[in-house]
């Protein structure tokens, strides 16, 4: 059997277990396995341990847990709320004021956190109501949040970032870097989009009057929000400046949340140990994907996948362009189906060859490839935020309800992308200069 059919029939298992709802984790190690049994025999397959101890075995990956250890801090202390409440209060006068504050609040909320689900979860269970509250439609108000919620997967410290730095063997720190200015950039694109659609159609988004409002916190509404801010700067300012590796921001920056916490007292033993079980929980799935991610790129890279693709291509002639659309498309499928982490894991060792034979650099397709995931959370069938927003939202609210309410803002990461694959330096200038 040549190594062409092994390939396939590897690839197949894979995505027939998880058509059949096997967890990504289990089909990628069994398809994995039967590709290297095809290819060596019974006893190749004592390698596999070894494979995940040595791909594993990186300082670097200490990161995951610490950042999702800091957001599930950081959910608890409900710093979110604070963020939220004093932009609503200091854009009050501005139709659709709500709408930004959302999105400022889940761009902020993200650059403490990392994880897309949490910043849509924590920034959606107040915003929502309240826009619902002050008669925004219930597609913006659904929509904006599942969008918005997205932008963890870009802005630092994003532990999509971090998976792919080590996929694909990319300094993390760069990658961190270089996600500042494309989230800055998104987030105030997603901004005047609702400030646009505020004034042409104010029937969706009404005005909000500050009476509305909360008591005892209109004088200074930006003061309560310093914590947050102060944990921002020294998670990502300790990076940018040199100071700590991405791994050791992390652990400032889960001593800077458990402060917080303790001073805001939203610590307690059933929020403790809550942290506790979600951090190890979704750790724990992440490692297990990555562990068995890592050996089906050795599968791979020993049956000449990614070789064989990138040499058919330039037989083929085709285009830089070409090939860059041909990968987005299959990302955003990939997407339609399978979370972010799958994808990321899967798609990197057989995408990347590509990219470097056709001269893009590493570290934007890292972080093109994160906005390209954003899409992903936020298309049907399997869009993770779609279904969060949905859990999250009251009254008998539709997947399709939050899926239109996203529509537009999936177009505006589409816009995106484009602004950044046509000035890439928008991208490379922060970590490069």
């Amino acid at each position: 059997m040549d190594t062409a059919t092994m390939a396939i029939l590897a690839i197949a298992a894979l995505f027939a277990m998880m058509a059949i709802g096997v967890p990504v984790f289990v089909a990628l190690g069994v398809s994995s396995a039967i590709g290297i049994f095809l290819l060596q025999g019974f006893d190749a397959l004592s390698a596999l341990p070894g494979v995940m101890y040595d791909r594993m075995a990186s300082f670097t990956l200490v990161a995951v847990p610490l950042f999702i250890l800091m957001g599930e801090i950081i959910f608890v202390s409900g710093l979110g709320g604070d963020i939220y409440r004093a932009i609503r209060i200091s854009l009050h006068r501005v139709r659709g004021s709500l709408a930004v504050a959302s999105v400022f609040a889940c761009a902020v909320f993200g650059a403490m956190c990392g994880v897309s689900l949490a910043g849509a979860a924590t920034i959606g269970k107040f915003a929502i109501p309240e826009m619902l509250k002050a008669g925004y439609a219930k597609t913006v108000a659904t929509g904006v949040i599942a969008s918005a919620g997205s932008l963890a997967l870009l802005i630092p410290p994003s532990v999509g970032l971090i998976l792919y730095g080590l996929v694909a063997g990319e300094s993390v720190g760069y990658l961190f870097i270089a996600g500042v200015i494309p989230g800055i950039i998104i987030s105030v694109m997603m901004m005047v989009y609702l400030l646009i659609l505020g004034y042409v159609k104010p029937e969706l988004m009404p005005a909000v009057d500050l009476s509305e409002l909360e008591d005892g916190q209109r004088d200074n509404p930006w003061i309560v929000t310093i914590p947050a801010l102060l944990l921002v700067f020294a998670v990502l300012g300790s990076i940018y400046f040199g100071i700590a590796t991405p791994s050791e921001s992390a652990a400032v920056g889960c001593i800077g949340a458990l402060a917080i916490a303790a001073y805001k007292r939203t610590l307690n033993f059933e929020s403790i140990g809550r942290i506790i079980s979600d951090t190890t929980r979704t750790t724990g799935m992440i490692l297990a994907i990555l562990a068995s991610a890592l050996v089906f790129g050795y599968l791979l890279t020993r049956l000449r996948v990614p070789q064989d693709l990138v040499a058919w291509i330039v037989e083929q002639g085709f285009d830089k362009y070409m090939v860059l659309v041909a990968i987005f498309l299959l990302l955003i499928v990939m997407g339609m189906f399978m979370d972010v982490v799958s994808v990321i894991l899967i798609a990197t060792p057989l995408l990347l060859p590509i990219i470097k034979n056709f001269n893009y650099d590493p570290i934007w397709f890292g972080i093109v490839m994160a906005i390209v995931t954003e899409m992903a959370v936020i298309t049907p069938p399997v869009g993770l935020n779609l279904f969060v927003i949905q859990g999250i939202s009251p009254g008998q609210t539709s997947l399709m309800t939050v899926a239109r309410g996203s529509f537009p803002f999936f177009l505006i990461l589409v816009l995106a992308v484009i602004l950044f694959t046509i000035f890439p330096n928008l991208v490379l200038w922060l970590p490069f200069g």
